[in-house]
């Protein structure tokens, strides 16, 4: 492109600069991207749905990411305003996600530390499964293999000190986490406890909690979230997928 400078002699002594060449389509002003919105929680997701979003054209769609919403689908001419909620997991849910995604191994005073984070609105029987891990802080040794009972724990045989006793531990215990931030959806969900035995006496046992369910969990509560966000916005297109460009 040239660029040429034209001198007006008359009236007006400042110059004038002209440029040569094709102008970009659309202009620069007015090269309008879309918006893209991004919300937090179900509400405000479905506030800017109503409030910017065409009911007739507009189009939502639910994920295993989370939500997402072309505000006006007839749009052809620019691109199209959109909003968006990702799942985000609760503090809650992060605190917990070690046990729930891939299962975790404690030391006995780890354990003990973890669990007495939570209390008796998040764990059942929270005192009670809080001493039978606190029991073995006294354990000076363990004497053969542990054994199940008829109340599904395990039932180890030890010795404290000079004296001989046993130590019960739950096979399972349940815990009360929200998984997804906001959503007020709180599931009691299955931890399942593994003891590794000690190799050596004067050793204590690790202890691995994990929650093989959690897979049914995470889509209960992202089914819920849907759920919500279907009922606040009755009357627009809501679908389970996700947009696509050909």
């Amino acid at each position: 492109m040239e660029i040429k400078t034209l001198q007006i002699p008359e009236n007006n002594s400042e110059p004038i600069t002209i440029f040569e060449g094709k102008a970009p389509s659309p202009l620069p002003p007015y090269d309008y991207q879309g918006f893209q919105y991004k919300t937090l929680d179900v509400k405000s997701f479905c506030k800017i749905v109503e409030a910017k979003g065409e009911l007739y054209s507009a189009v939502i769609f639910g994920n295993e990411e989370g939500f997402h919403a072309i505000l006006n689908d007839e749009v052809t001419d620019r691109a199209k305003d959109t909003v968006t909620m990702p799942f985000t997991y609760s503090v809650q849910m992060e605190e917990w996600a070690p046990v729930l995604e891939d299962g975790h191994v404690f030391k006995l005073k780890e354990l003990i530390d973890y669990i007495k984070r939570s209390d008796n609105q998040t764990i059942e029987n929270f005192e009670m499964l809080l001493d039978s891990f606190r029991n073995f802080k006294y354990v000076s040794n363990i004497t053969g293999d542990f054994t199940f009972d008829n109340r599904n724990n395990y039932t180890f045989c030890v010795k404290v000190k000079d004296a001989e006793g046993t130590v019960r531990i739950p096979q399972t215990f349940l815990a009360n986490v929200e998984i997804y931030k906001d959503s007020g959806w709180f599931q009691w969900m299955e931890i399942e406890i593994e003891i590794e035995q000690p190799k050596q006496a004067g050793e204590q046992p690790f202890f691995l909690l994990r929650c093989p369910k959690f897979p049914r969990y995470l889509q209960s509560a992202q089914e819920n979230l849907y759920d919500q966000m279907k009922k606040e916005l009755d009357g627009w297109l809501v679908v389970q997928g996700s947009p696509t460009k050909d």
